[in-house]
């Protein structure tokens, strides 16, 4: 079974590779900073570069097969 993920709270997103929906830029999920009080999740996104990429989990889409494919052959 996979694990369950809720987009309400932002729990179980770490360490998914997600997509930054603008940049495209593909990384790993390295930080969440969970929903309160009205507040959307935040995440952090590492890249390859180790740069980070933070937002809202609204601004970063689940990684598609070819995605996930292209970002373990670029390790």
């Amino acid at each position: 079974m996979g694990r369950t993920k809720t987009a309400a709270t932002g729990r179980g997103y770490l360490g998914e590779i997600m997509v930054h929906r603008i940049s495209r830029a593909i990384g790993v999920v390295d930080s969440i900073v969970e929903a309160q009080a009205g507040w959307p999740p935040q995440i952090t996104l590492k890249l390859k570069d180790g740069s980070l990429k933070k937002g809202k989990l609204s601004d970063f889409k689940d990684a598609s097969a070819s995605e996930k494919k292209k970002y373990g052959e670029s390790e």
